[in-house]
């Protein structure tokens, strides 16, 4: 008998064989009477479980069989079968890919060249997902910024200070609305005018997608010449030796202060109370509003201590010696 094959695309040798016998409609125990193949045979060849097969040459003569019964070239069996046999022996030569492991941990799972297909389909996906979400998560980032100078409360006795930090390469950085220089590893450096009294400084950095961060903190100036509104110049001496500190308080104010590091003592000021302090080597003042303490520093005038409902922890002040220039 002679039967038409119908032209197939061939996936792997097992899948062809079966589909082949699946069009002419023949049954396993049918293809084993025609062929004298024994039907655990037949099913190995179709179940690609090629590894249990005889001798090679036993299969050879099984491919052969079958090729005159399902009327299809017996050469290109054979070749397809030593194909993927060369394959299946360079995986059992890794110990991972053994076929007795295999099939202890994986069952009837069997690697076969479109399966590698689906798991390089897999791999790429999850990869392709992860690089998205790596992007979603770098746009939503806000930049790092860190201050490493000046300190927060810091006394600064120049005109000017010197502030420091770093942030991500390629953000922008500004202090007080004023942009600085970042170089490409993010560092940035910066000289700042500083006022008498306490003065804020804001730094904000900003990436490329918009995203900031703010950061904030108080710097206190003291000059060692102050200038006040009048007409006639004249010259006045501070104290040779010792500081002194005159208080008023335009407020309610809670004060905590130590002269020449005695114990802490706390006191509260209404409007209109002054406190004159004086001590030799440090006087140190906590005030609860610093927007309603002025303070005259050895003859100095400060003015306000800083903004209202601003609290201010442990502002020293030191001796000072020299000519301060006045304008009465």
């Amino acid at each position: 008998m002679i039967f038409e094959v119908k032209k197939i695309p061939l996936e792997t040798l097992s899948e062809y064989l079966a589909e082949v016998r699946s069009q002419l409609h023949l049954p396993v125990a049918e293809v084993c009477e025609q062929t004298g193949i024994p039907p655990k045979f037949l099913d190995m060849l179709e179940q690609n479980r090629f590894y249990q097969l005889p001798a090679d040459v036993y299969v050879f003569g099984f491919l052969r069989q079958l090729s005159r019964l399902y009327a299809i070239d017996s050469n290109t069996l054979i070749d397809q079968y030593k194909k993927e046999c060369g394959i299946q022996r360079q995986l059992q030569a890794r110990p991972l890919f053994e076929m007795s492991k295999t099939k202890k941990f994986l069952g009837k799972f069997v690697i076969t060249p479109k399966v590698l297909s689906i798991w390089a389909g897999l791999i790429f996906v999850a990869v392709t997902l992860g690089y998205i979400a790596w992007q979603v998560g770098t746009i939503n980032k806000t930049p790092f910024l860190d201050i490493i100078s000046p300190q927060d409360r810091q006394l600064i006795s120049d005109s000017f200070i010197t502030v420091s930090g770093r942030t991500d390469p390629g953000s922008a950085v500004s202090i007080n609305n004023k942009s600085v220089f970042v170089d490409a590893g993010g560092d940035f450096t910066e000289q700042i005018g500083i006022d008498n009294g306490p003065e804020q400084l804001v730094f904000i950095a900003a990436n490329k997608f918009n995203k900031t961060v703010e950061k904030s903190l108080t710097v206190i100036g003291q000059d060692n010449s102050v200038v006040l509104a009048s007409s006639t110049p004249v010259a006045a001496t501070s104290t040779a030796a010792g500081v002194q500190l005159k208080l008023e308080f335009t407020g309610p104010v809670t004060l905590v202060f130590s002269v020449d590091n005695s114990v802490p003592q706390t006191l509260i000021f209404n409007a209109g109370d002054v406190k004159v302090l004086a001590g030799q080597d440090k006087i140190t003042i906590s005030t609860s509003n610093a927007g309603a303490t002025k303070a005259t520093y050895n003859g100095q005038y400060l003015g306000f201590l800083g903004k209202q409902g601003e609290k201010l922890t442990n502002v020293p002040f030191f001796p000072q010696s020299g000519t301060i220039n006045i304008t009465p």
